[in-house]
């Protein structure tokens, strides 16, 4: 029988009644006749409370306790959603990480998975169950349990949903779909109805925090379609898979408030042994060479992490530098001139009174370093100069 697997964010399941709701999204798929696992996360705001209540008995707790404790929020919902679906007559059962078979590396906080070994969940299907699975955490070799980082959850379903060659994952939020930009910035941002896996990728790595990178790989390694839909409301969804109608080459516009910059001055003998830490602890780092000269591009709850990395090998370079009051806007998508882009980019700035920093190309588009005051400015007018504001898309089709 055909898999599907879904994944409720902490917002679709907030409340009892949104899980009440939430159920009936599950009961709709079980009727089709398939076989359904879902991923949950903790409760809308549980994570934010337990953090608090370990800042309140410690100024720095271990990451082994921080995922002991932050794992609790994922069993809360798996109970009570599998309660849920009995009530409603049907059979469940809900399983940890540990107990769906999720193993991972060690890196506290930041757990990559390494393998699943699905036999519970298939024995659970086998039997007529609803699967419900806690997202987010894991188990190493040795037992001990972790926690898997940001888009933990996503990462969880995705990951699943390869291993367990589900015909589809449906990841349900409370946005209805991929957008071009962040619709709460960017007001005449539309909705994308398919992407590619490539293009969701270049999106999400770049600040678009609707799906995290790890969890489109996933997808992407095992061919299983994502689909993005709103748990609040009905409607179509935005489909990732490996094929795409699109034919612009821009995708969307994506920003990221948080960052902090280190530059690393005169880095000669240094560079590969501190990237190659850096990417033991699965930071995510966006790294910008200028000659001799290396910049660290982080999120800012990642920059005391990364600092402490830099400094072990300061003898690999003449002094770092610090700047925690930038921002980044980056256009994404198929850069055909790179020259081009980036004069257009400069000049859009400079038209509007945006302060750049410095720009450069990568692999997924072009990126700036802006002021934080401007980061919201200058993704509404990014959007706009490159054509992607919805009023101009319905004229062009007019």
């Amino acid at each position: 029988m055909s898999i599907i697997v879904q994944k409720f964010g902490g917002t679709s399941v907030g409340s009892t009644d949104r899980i009440k709701r939430m159920v009936f999204n599950v009961l709709k798929e079980k009727e089709k006749g398939h076989d359904v696992v879902v991923v949950v996360s903790a409760m809308n705001k549980t994570t934010d409370t337990l953090v608090k209540l370990a800042g309140e008995l410690s100024t720095e707790p271990s990451k082994r306790e921080m995922d002991m404790l932050l794992s609790t929020g994922e069993q809360v919902t798996i109970a009570l959603l599998t309660m849920a679906l009995e009530h409603q007559g049907v059979e469940a059962v809900s399983l940890t990480g540990r107990q769906a078979g999720i193993r991972t590396d060690g890196v506290f906080g930041n757990a990559k998975i390494t393998s699943i070994d699905t036999h519970r969940i298939k024995t659970e299907l086998s039997d007529g169950r609803i699967v419900v699975v806690a997202g987010f955490q894991g188990i190493t070799k040795g037992g001990e349990v972790t926690t898997l980082g940001r888009g933990g959850s996503d990462t969880t379903a995705a990951a699943l949903a390869s291993a367990l060659k589900a015909v589809r994952c449906d990841i349900y939020t409370d946005v209805d779909g991929v957008y071009t930009s962040d619709p709460r910035v960017v007001p005449l941002a539309s909705k994308i109805d398919t992407l590619s896996y490539e293009e969701m990728l270049r999106l999400a790595t770049m600040g678009a925090g609707v799906l995290h990178p790890r969890a489109i790989k996933h997808a992407r390694e095992h061919h299983v379609p994502l689909v993005v839909c709103s748990s609040l409301n009905e409607g179509r969804g935005t489909l990732i898979s490996g094929k795409t109608h699109r034919n612009a080459s821009i995708v969307g516009v994506a920003h990221q408030e948080d960052i902090s910059v280190l530059t690393i001055f005169d880095c000669q003998g240094g560079e590969s042994l501190i990237l190659y830490d850096l990417d033991s602890h699965h930071i995510e780092t966006e790294i910008v060479k200028y000659g001799e000269n290396l910049v660290l591009i982080v999120k800012e709850q990642d920059f005391q992490a990364v600092k402490r990395i830099v400094e072990q090998y300061n003898q690999a370079y003449s002094h770092i530098e610090q700047r925690e009051d930038l921002s980044k806007v980056s256009v994404i998508g198929r850069i055909n001139s790179s020259h081009e882009v980036k004069e257009k980019v400069t000049n859009v700035f400079h038209d509007y009174h945006i302060s750049k920093v410095s720009i450069w190309e990568s692999s997924v588009g072009l990126s700036a370093l802006v002021e934080k005051r401007d980061v919201e400015k200058a993704a509404r007018v990014l959007h706009m100069h490159f054509g992607l504001d919805y009023i101009e898309t319905k004229r062009a089709v007019l």
